[in-house]
């Protein structure tokens, strides 16, 4: 089963984090640049849309994660696992040998001991093609085993392809 509950909240509450005491404090900002020469308005644009991108995001992540318990039900064995990363026949993480970094995927649904299922989600418009190719090259140096819920590791196999659900 998902602990989705941390996201939930985030999401049905977002004023945790809209309404903060630092985003209220990047709200009142009001400086001219002949005050400080070191001023940089766009800053404070960009960490506002990344906490709404996070928000979105966490939005969509909880909206799919409720749509695979529905069509993989643990009473009927499956287990739908989030955020797992990608790893060796040892158990270890596989990082990317291009880029040097790990992967993680955002679901995976694991019935009788295999990988069925490989879900990434996002917006309509974010491009996955770096993400995509990293997890390729990492699927190709051993990357094909995940941990599920009980700490078993788990071999994906060369049939499941991780697919992309596009949301608003």
């Amino acid at each position: 089963m998902i602990d989705m509950h941390e996201k939930k909240d985030i999401v049905e509450n977002n004023n945790l984090l809209v309404e903060s005491p630092l985003a209220r404090q990047v709200e009142n900002i009001n400086v001219s640049h002949s005050e400080s020469e070191h001023y940089d308005r766009p800053i404070v644009t960009e960490v506002r849309e990344a906490i709404k991108n996070k928000i979105d995001g966490l939005a969509r992540e909880a909206e799919v994660a409720n749509e695979l318990e529905k069509k993989y039900p643990e009473e009927e064995g499956f287990q739908v696992i989030s955020e797992t990363y990608l790893r060796d026949k040892d158990g270890n993480i596989v990082k990317d040998p291009e880029t040097g970094e790990a992967r993680r995927v955002d679901f995976m649904v694991v019935k009788d001991g295999k990988v069925i299922d490989s879900i990434e989600v996002t917006s309509k418009t974010a491009d996955k093609t770096e993400q995509s190719a990293k997890e390729e090259r990492i699927r190709e140096s051993g990357g094909n085993y995940i941990r599920d819920n009980d700490g078993n590791l788990v071999e994906i196999p060369s049939t499941v392809h991780t697919r992309i659900e596009r949301r608003d």
